[in-house]
């Protein structure tokens, strides 16, 4: 995640939208001031001379630079069937010799480069991309087998945040925990938004033990966002700017074309559901759950809108727009979890990805029509569609997408041969 973390946002208010909030970044220098910068020679965005990380892609500014992206060749991808091997994320070639290194491009292999997993009811991919020098997102999954015999889901995705220290290891240290604690929690009879804010808790608490985050002003940290979902409830979680979506299915006319775009870019558009269906036979049917986007960003942008400090022009026009107010580490304070549930009237998927995907591809509708009605029988394909379309589009983050077929109580399971 190539932004930076800001405290003390809840006392901007006393400072005006010309102002900052305590701890966190001032405001650009007046018309006139002089300023000694540089350009990241990953992504070409102007740095202040003394910046470590680049604000937009979080290139490490300290590394010698390279060639800029313009100037280097084509990448050239292949898809690699499942279970073939390793695949080079720099080539898309299942060629990594025995030394660790593509012997068809010659980039050394980190296994983390390019991460694939489908346990059948969820899937997911995560891809370095192809700016960032290593991936820094992780991801983990559980199908849970209730005392009842019913499945749930759980699944975790978390961004590191690129401007601390070891942030790949925070990502993956909090996916693991939250979702092991989610899992266990849930067995043990609590209900799935208590385990949700119990998983978050446990992540939050192994992140800040973290060796090195005794740092307290530069300690690892990451963003989180989680998903339980049980036969008839999805129940979302989140700290951060990682997203949980819902993309309902296009074949059963739940997205509205007027629905257009986000109405806030970072806002859940997620629209009031009647609590009951009609059932009479003469009533109109009742709309399916629409796609829409269940979290809130808690971003500088997000948060400045609330507090009525900025307009929403204003807000996202700033430098600090996408910088986080809220994350896991030794440095975030008490970190209380945003949970939220949804109970689906039609089939669907739910989609959690970081950034890396939403900063090309945010709005809902748009989202559904690329992945479904394929995403309900073949989730580990449409990820894959989703992360390859971020690369496409440049890549700039690291990409953690996945996805979770939903069917509600009483709709017909489609199998794999549905047209």
């Amino acid at each position: 995640m190539g932004v930076i973390r800001v405290a003390g946002y809840g006392r901007l208010d006393a400072t005006g939208p010309g102002g900052a909030p305590e701890g966190g970044e001032t405001g650009p220098p007046e018309r006139g001031a002089t300023e000694t910068t540089e350009r990241c020679p990953s992504c070409g965005t102007v740095a202040e001379a003394d910046d470590r990380y680049c604000e937009s892609c979080g290139y490490d500014l300290r590394i010698v630079a390279v060639a800029p992206v313009a100037e280097r060749a084509p990448v050239r991808r292949i898809v690699i069937p499942s279970g073939h091997g390793p695949v080079c994320s720099a080539c898309g070639t299942a060629t990594i010799g025995s030394d660790g290194w593509c012997d068809a491009c010659g980039r050394a292999f980190n296994p983390r480069d390019h991460v694939e997993r489908d346990l059948g009811l969820v899937a997911m991919v995560s891809n370095r991309g192809l700016r960032h020098l290593r991936n820094e997102d992780s991801a983990a999954l559980r199908v849970v087998r209730m005392p009842d015999g019913s499945d749930h889901v759980v699944a975790v995705v978390c961004d590191g945040v690129s401007s601390s220290p070891r942030p790949d290891e925070a990502s993956a240290t909090a996916a693991e925990t939250a979702c092991q604690t989610m899992a266990a929690t849930l067995v043990e009879g609590c209900n799935a938004a208590k385990a949700t804010s119990a998983g978050v808790a446990a992540a939050a608490s192994a992140v800040a033990r973290m060796p090195g985050a005794e740092d307290s002003g530069n300690a690892p940290a990451c963003t989180l966002v989680s998903a339980i979902v049980a036969p008839d409830e999805i129940t979302v979680g989140w700290v951060g700017d990682s997203r949980a979506y819902w993309l309902a299915d296009p074949e059963d006319g739940a997205d509205d074309p007027a629905d257009g775009e986000d109405t806030l870019p970072g806002t859940s558009t997620l629209p009031p559901m009647p609590a009951e269906p009609a059932a009479s036979p003469g009533d109109t049917p009742q709309r399916r759950t629409p796609s829409a986007l269940l979290t809130e960003d808690d971003s500088w942008a997000t948060r400045m809108i609330a507090l009525g400090a900025m307009t929403e022009a204003e807000a996202y026009a700033d430098r600090r727009a996408h910088a986080i107010v809220s994350w896991l580490g030794a440095d975030a304070g008490e970190v209380r979890p945003r949970v939220t549930s949804v109970r689906p009237s039609g089939p669907g998927v739910l989609l959690l990805c970081s950034d890396g995907l939403w900063n090309y591809l945010s709005v809902a509708p748009t989202l559904a029509a690329m992945v479904l009605p394929d995403g309900l029988t073949r989730p580990l394909d449409a990820s894959r569609l989703l992360t390859g379309f971020a690369l496409d589009h440049g890549g700039a983050d690291n990409i953690t997408v996945a996805l979770i077929p939903y069917h509600p109580p009483g709709d017909p399971v489609r199998g794999p041969d549905h047209d």
